[in-house]
């Protein structure tokens, strides 16, 4: 019996920690997607993102994590784009 109240207080303290933590996470979303969207479509481009990419992002919840998405994304990418032989070294 013990061990089951133990339980319910842990998913208590999470549930309230997730509660406390809401405002930073969604300021830390925030910031990183006012970081990408300051960048030029070629500096986009650089790091494997469109600016197709930043406007899907933006319909996620507001404290979601845009980096898994936007990573998913770039490694999609970067499997699609063919290998270059023939540049000079």
């Amino acid at each position: 019996m013990f061990a089951s109240f133990s339980r319910q207080a842990s998913r208590g303290t999470s549930a309230l920690r997730r509660f406390l933590e809401w405002p930073a996470r969604v300021s830390a979303a925030r910031k990183t997607m006012s970081q990408l969207a300051a960048m030029s479509d070629h500096q986009l481009r650089d790091i494997g993102l469109s600016r197709q990419d930043l406007s899907d992002v933006s319909a996620l919840p507001l404290d979601a994590d845009p980096s898994p998405l936007l990573e998913r994304r770039r490694s999609a990418r970067v499997k699609m784009r063919p290998r270059r032989t023939d540049l000079a070294a």
